[in-house]
């Protein structure tokens, strides 16, 4: 089983007793260490492990609090086929990636019932429902070459895949992710050509489904594409499928589990931000110290240069999907520099990264140097590094760092970190796709920070505006990802779906702000959403997040000012929040009190109520020039 998971770090020796530890922490009704438990997942299982971190997934369930640092997602299991398999996997591979995932499973074959009538299989609220059909699902009948029958099936595809999504946001809250279908084995090489074929059908119910996703209307969880890559034969138990009603073998679950993780590790913002490279034998073939500009690797009709282009260039789609990138070298700085300045065929260019460290110092000191510049957790980061020395020797220092392991061929570095899902997302944005620019702004202006002693000047030499919009269409898509994703800056954590969004465009009884800021060296998007229900003499907040890729520039504060000075225009007697404290949300208990509100209220739940009249607010000093919308 270890073949399934080659990216992952090798078992290392003495895992049974790390195990074993943890279960006697467990037992003692202590908290485990998150960044112990979460390594000793990610390792290369072999059966008898994946079934030990299987019962302790299960253990740390029952516990009476979770590890920290853990997101829990609780998902709902779906499907015309059963799924009982799967929740130990997945609880298993939810570890390895940061998350506690609960399963509950819906009764056999409920599809229909759940998609269109008033029950509910699952009775409570979740955060994902993921749907596995088969083609049996979709019960249209399809004969040979007619065109518009299988128009007519598409469309009663397309209906029930409306009515599922629907059905999980009213019923349960949460969000449907529904899978693709594998491909059959196929009679004919003409089968995608042929009207009413089963592998023409599921291709396009599968096109149909990924249009779905794009628009918003559910999340995708590409099955067919991992059953590619395994291979049918594997993928599919055709014995069990038929006796026991299973979609794919119980062999693959753990892969397939995993799979499903790095989704809902997408979901709860738990994917990868940011790439850190190596550089002799990473980017290049050679060392660029010894060998020369010359005499390093790179293209010249070579297979190993070759694929040493093609490995930048993938990285460099990684940039483009708002994946930001970082050098992590022990070199000389200005000859780490030179093939990105003076090669011919070096795909990725010096401005492409936005944090550059090559000097002699430790790998792990530098890493930790490039989180902090950039803002960002360790736990953000994946590292890629030839060298397995320098590989151990971050994960020993940074276990929170995913360090995939790429081997030693150039040839099967973009198959490991593709294959690892530590990059997987939900649907692009404009948003994304500007992030890694925005990091890179971040970088240098903590540079510009560390030469500027006073902060007010530091502040006013980055030239900050910030755009107040009201919710809108366009930006509907990143409003609902950043109130799902955001944890640590949210002061009441509530999660609204895509629909919901929607409703709250325009309603005349909501304040509902988008918040976007710029500066002289980046555009950062959108960075903050403000949600307030509005009454005649009293607003009340009701969510107020921002990204933490702003802290410290005085954002919260130019916000509140432009909140209370609309609620004085509107005639606005007082305005009152409400801070909902959560394992993650720690850093801002203080927020209203540093921004002038008062205590109203406390629970023992850790809940606070603030007010503050609104002829007594006194704007905060702040260095944005605003623009608001009317």
């Amino acid at each position: 089983m270890q073949g399934n998971f080659p990216w992952r770090r090798p078992l290392v020796q003495g895992w049974d007793e790390q195990v074993a530890e943890v279960e006697h922490t467990l037992a003692d009704g202590r908290e485990p260490d998150y960044a112990t438990v979460k390594s000793l997942a990610n390792q290369q299982l072999g059966m008898r492990e994946q079934l030990r971190i299987e019962r302790l997934a299960k253990k740390l369930s029952k516990a009476a609090s979770p590890s920290n640092g853990f997101a829990e997602v609780t998902i709902g299991l779906l499907g015309n086929r059963t799924l009982s398999f799967l929740p130990d996997p997945l609880a298993a591979a939810g570890l390895a990636r940061g998350l506690q995932v609960r399963s509950v499973e819906a009764p056999y074959d409920s599809v229909a019932s759940f998609a269109y009538s008033p029950a509910d299989c699952f009775g409570r609220s979740l955060d994902a429902v993921l749907v596995v059909l088969d083609e049996s699902a979709f019960a249209s009948k399809r004969p040979m070459l007619d065109q518009a029958a299988e128009d007519e099936a598409i469309a009663d595809a397309e209906n029930l895949a409306t009515a599922l999504a629907a059905a999980a946001q009213e019923k349960s809250g949460g969000r449907a992710i529904i899978a693709t279908l594998p491909g059959p084995m196929q009679v004919s090489s003409a089968e995608l050509a042929t009207p009413g074929t089963s592998a023409r059908f599921r291709h396009r119910v599968n096109l149909m489904l990924a249009e779905g996703a794009m628009k918003g209307q559910w999340i995708l969880w590409d099955q067919a594409a991992l059953a590619h890559r395994v291979g049918l034969d594997t993928w599919l138990d055709p014995v069990r499928y038929h006796a026991a009603k299973i979609p794919f073998s119980v062999d693959v679950c753990p892969l397939a589990a995993d799979n499903i993780a790095a989704v809902l590790a997408a979901m709860k913002g738990k994917a990868a931000r940011g790439l850190i490279l190596d550089l002799d034998n990473t980017l290049w073939g050679g060392v660029i110290g010894d060998d020369g500009l010359a005499g390093i690797r790179l293209g010249q009709n070579s297979p190993e240069g070759e694929a040493y282009v093609a490995f930048q260039d993938f990285v460099l789609s990684l940039r483009d999907r708002g994946v930001v990138l970082a050098v992590c070298s022990k070199n000389t700085d200005e000859i780490a520099r030179e093939p990105f300045r003076s090669h011919g065929e070096m795909v990725i260019k010096e401005d492409h990264v936005a944090v550059f460290q090559a000097n002699w110092n430790d790998k792990a000191t530098n890493i930790k140097s490039i989180a902090e510049t950039l803002s960002l957790g360790l736990e953000s980061f994946a590292f890629i590094d030839d060298n397995a020395a320098e590989r151990e020797r971050v994960r020993q220092e940074l276990p929170l760092v995913s360090t995939i392991e790429i081997g030693d061929d150039p040839s099967f570095y973009i198959e490991r970190i593709a294959q690892s899902g530590l990059f997987d997302h939900l649907p692009l944005n404009n948003e994304d796709i500007s992030r890694a620019a925005s990091y890179g702004g971040r970088a240098a202006a903590a540079q510009i920070r560390a030469k500027i002693g006073n902060y007010d000047d530091y502040l006013t030499s980055l030239e900050m505006r910030m755009m107040i919009d009201p919710f809108d269409d366009t930006g509907r898509s990143r409003i609902t990802q950043l109130i799902n994703k955001s944890n640590q800056f949210n002061l009441t954590t509530r999660r609204y779906g895509e629909e919901d969004v929607r409703k709250m465009e325009g309603d005349p009884d909501l304040l509902a702000w988008q918040v976007r800021l710029e500066d002289k060296f980046a555009q950062h998007g959108m960075i903050g959403v403000v949600i307030v229900r509005k009454q005649e003499a009293e607003w009340t907040i009701d969510t107020w997040l921002q990204s933490c890729r702003v802290l410290e520039r005085g954002v919260e504060q130019c916000v509140m000012n432009m909140l209370f000075e609309a609620a004085a225009q509107a005639g606005v007697e007082t305005i009152h929040a409400e801070y909902i404290p959560t394992d993650r949300n720690g850093m801002v208990s203080d927020f209203y009190t540093r921004l002038g509100f008062k205590v109203t209220s406390s629970n023992e739940d850790g809940r606070v109520e603030y007010a503050c009249d609104v002829p007594d607010y006194e704007p905060h000093k702040t260095f944005i020039e605003v623009g608001l919308a009317s």
